[in-house]
């Protein structure tokens, strides 16, 4: 799970890619159940991770 999540926070972040794209690039056949897991990992969202770190890149 560990390599998963890192490579999808390497897609959404540097590639760009939508959290449909990067959950089937990552394994998984269930979009929400990606996002389930992305945020037992990471305690939020893919989407908000991607939105603070892009705030942080920016300041």
């Amino acid at each position: 799970t560990t390599c998963r999540m890192r490579y999808a926070v390497n897609q959404l972040l540097m590639d760009g890619k939508n959290i449909s794209q990067v959950s089937q690039l990552c394994g998984y056949n269930s979009t929400s159940y990606f996002i389930s897991v992305f945020k037992e990992f990471y305690g939020m969202t893919p989407l908000h991770y991607v939105s603070q770190h892009r705030e942080r890149s920016a300041a």
